[in-house]
C-alpha cells in the first residue's frame, strides 16, 4: 500500500540493525510493515487488535453484546455469545458512532438505546433497531463563561430513571428525556431548557 493509504497516529516504530530500509511502525489503525524504509506498507490484517479506551455491556437477551469506545476506529458493539456453529464473526460486530469513541453507555433494561461520544463533548444517541444516530449534545446560551468539553467528557445514566443522563464539562446538565433537551444544574438559579444540537 502506498504510504498515504497508511493510518495515522503512530505509537510505535522498530528498524531492523541489520535491514535499514526494513522497518515496523504501530498505530491507531495496526501494525505496518515496510522492506523500502516507508516508500510502500504492508497492512498486517490478521491480528484481532483494537485500542479501547472503554468497555460497556447491556443486558439483552440471549446473550449480551459488549460495546467498547475506540481510538480512531469507531465505538463498536457485538455480542457476547452466538448459537452460530461458526461462532462470533465480524459481520456479528456494528458501529454506533465513528471517529474516536470513548465511553459507551447503554440504557437500563433498554438495550436498543446507547449512547456514543467523540472528543470534546458531542454526545450521539443510537437506536440499534432503526440505526439511527441522533445529536444530543446541549447548546447552551447565554452562560457567563464558554462551555468547554473534556477530550472525553463525563456521562452518568442515573440510577434511579434510566432516560435520565448527566452530562458535564466545565458545567453540568442533566437530561429527563434520552437527550432531547437539557437543563443546566451547576449554576446558581439554573433551571431553564436548553435544547440538544439539531
Amino acid at each position: 500500500m502506498p504510504r498515504a493509504s497508511r493510518h495515522v497516529d503512530h505509537h510505535a516504530v522498530v528498524f531492523d540493525p541489520a535491514d535499514p530500509n526494513y522497518m515496523i511502525v504501530g498505530n491507531d489503525g495496526g501494525i505496518y510493515e515496510s522492506f523500502d524504509f516507508g516508500e510502500t506498507w504492508r497492512f498486517v490484517s490478521n491480528l484481532p487488535i483494537t485500542q479501547f479506551y472503554k468497555v460497556a455491556v447491556d443486558y439483552d437477551e440471549p446473550f449480551y453484546n459488549v460495546y467498547g469506545g475506540t481510538q480512531d476506529n469507531n465505538t463498536q458493539g457485538g455480542p457476547s455469545r452466538t448459537l452460530s456453529r461458526q461462532g462470533i464473526r465480524t459481520e456479528d460486530w456494528f458501529v454506533t458512532l465513528g471517529g474516536d469513541g470513548f465511553e459507551p453507555a447503554i440504557e437500563p433494561g433498554n438495550p436498543d438505546i446507547v449512547y456514543s461520544q467523540w472528543q470534546y463533548g458531542n454526545l450521539m444517541r443510537y437506536d440499534r433497531k432503526t440505526g439511527e444516530n441522533t445529536d444530543i449534545q446541549p447548546q447552551p446560551i447565554d452562560l457567563e463563561e464558554p462551555l468547554y468539553w473534556n477530550w472525553s467528557s463525563a456521562l452518568l445514566i442515573s440510577p434511579h430513571s434510566p432516560t435520565r443522563l448527566y452530562f458535564g464539562g466545565n458545567y453540568l446538565f442533566r437530561s429527563d428525556d434520552r437527550g432531547e433537551s437539557w437543563r443546566l444544574l451547576s449554576r446558581p438559579g439554573a433551571g431553564f431548557s436548553l435544547a440538544a444540537a439539531s
